[in-house]
């Protein structure tokens, strides 16, 4: 069961990886589509680093653990 929780930690932590670095491409109009303002996208963007994403996963583990 543990390594079913961390593959989908896992994939969480990746498809939120991937959105943020998809952000970094929409153009202004696209932004207020979405009702985001650019300095949220900025934000957003600067967590899109590997880094990031492992602390993501560290924290997804450990809110899955509580959890159960």
């Amino acid at each position: 069961m543990l390594i079913v929780s961390l593959f989908v930690c896992i994939q969480q932590s990746v498809e939120r990886f991937q959105t943020r670095k998809t952000l970094a491409k929409l153009t202004a109009e696209q932004l207020n589509d979405i009702g985001m303002t650019k300095e949220r996208q900025q934000v957003e963007v600067s967590q899109a680093t590997v880094l990031k994403l492992l602390r993501d996963i560290v924290l997804l583990m450990k809110s899955n653990r509580r959890a159960q």
